[in-house]
């Protein structure tokens, strides 16, 4: 890129793209050489918002010809609502990029409901900004369009909170968890063992992720969502109860879900203490 980082290249698109109302800059790149734990490192990505207001432009790789980096290795486009494209990943020669697509009309509106205030008084507005707080309160830097999304970042993250999981909304994962359970000890005795697999995987150990996030928060210590980095800030014990690492059999998968119940019991104890119990089954 003859010396010139990824995201300058995006800002030079972005100024002379009309479509384009802002880019910001997110993630680790904006944390480089300041955070030594999340900070950007030699295998970071790029992460953007882009706010436009023609978000389709996004649903195929057309628009990267114009960034002058060359064909994507990889496109993904991943929709969201109604089909709208909400998150692309693309994976270049020199550089990997992950950008938010974030309709320009919608973002207008929030921006007005905020200077009038209403996000003090809409939960469901607050739960929509919280999306926008949590993944821009480490670090931003706007590359287009600062003069007019600038101030409502900054206010959004002053006066938003990341979100949060309530009591009763971590006894719905709960209840979740063991409605998985049960159906992971049905495969099991069906001997359909990688559906079983699949489900411990990807549903009861998600939900695990999502408690011990917010236990530790709670506590006031350091975590990350997606259980990012999770090896560098959670102590062995706790990272070890919410590892799954089961091969298709039963006996493998039997050991790893009662192991997971368990981690499941103790993290609803600490987050909720009696008010949630396992049931009998």
């Amino acid at each position: 890129m003859s010396g010139r980082s990824f995201a300058d290249l995006i800002a030079d698109w972005a100024s002379r793209t009309p479509e384009i109302a802002g880019v910001a800059l997110i993630g680790s790149q904006t944390r480089e050489g300041v955070d030594p734990i999340a900070g950007a490192d030699a295998h970071s990505d790029w992460d953007f918002h882009v706010i436009t207001s023609r978000p389709a432009m996004f649903a195929d790789r057309a628009w990267t010809k114009a960034l002058g980096v060359g064909e994507p290795r990889v496109y993904a486009a991943r929709d969201g609502i109604v089909g709208r494209v909400t998150r692309v990943t693309a994976i270049f020669s020199e550089a990997e990029a992950d950008f938010v697509v974030l309709p320009a009309g919608r973002m207008r509106l929030a921006r007005l409901a905020v200077a009038l205030g209403l996000h003090h008084r809409s939960r469901g507005l607050r739960r929509m900004l919280g999306d926008l707080s949590i993944v821009t309160r480490p670090g931003y830097r706007f590359l287009h369009g600062a003069g007019a999304w600038e101030a409502f970042y900054r206010r959004v993250i002053a006066e938003v909170a990341d979100p949060r999981m309530e009591d009763e909304m971590a006894i719905r994962r709960a209840e979740l968890f063991v409605a998985d359970y049960v159906v992971v000890r049905r495969k099991l005795l069906r001997g359909e063992l990688i559906a079983a697999q699949r489900v411990l995987h990807r549903a009861l150990a998600e939900i695990n992720f999502q408690l011990l996030h917010e236990l530790r928060l709670r506590r006031g210590e350091r975590s990350f969502p997606d259980v990012r980095r999770a090896e560098r800030v959670v102590p062995a014990g706790e990272l070890s109860a919410i590892t799954v690492a089961a091969l298709p059999t039963a006996e493998a998968l039997s050991a790893a879900l009662d192991k997971s119940a368990a981690t499941c019991r103790e993290l609803m104890r600490g987050l909720v203490g009696e008010r949630w119990r396992w049931p009998e089954l």
